[in-house]
């Protein structure tokens, strides 16, 4: 299931409500430079908080980075059973 974090939002809060086994957060651009490192602090602690019922992993796309690439790490990380807690940049 694919999850988005917009500035303003809480990722504590949009992982703990979200219903599937898999779950992959695509982190906004936008943030600013706090909310980002916050972003990318909690995705671990998160995965093995719901670990191993769920899994959880994050995309960071620049504002550049083509919707095609996203779209394609999104769907590895889906399907990758035994990932979770990984973060991908993407150009």
């Amino acid at each position: 299931m694919l999850l988005r974090l917009e500035a303003g939002g809480d990722i504590a809060a949009l992982v703990r409500n979200a219903n599937a086994r898999s779950l992959v957060v695509s982190i906004s651009p936008a943030l600013d430079p706090l909310a980002m490192a916050q972003a990318r602090a909690a995705i671990g602690p998160l995965a093995v908080e719901l670990a191993p019922a769920r899994r959880l992993n994050a995309v960071f796309p620049t504002e550049t980075a083509a919707a095609a690439h996203i779209d394609a790490a999104v769907e590895f990380l889906d399907q990758a059973r035994s990932t979770t807690g990984q973060l991908l940049d993407i150009a």
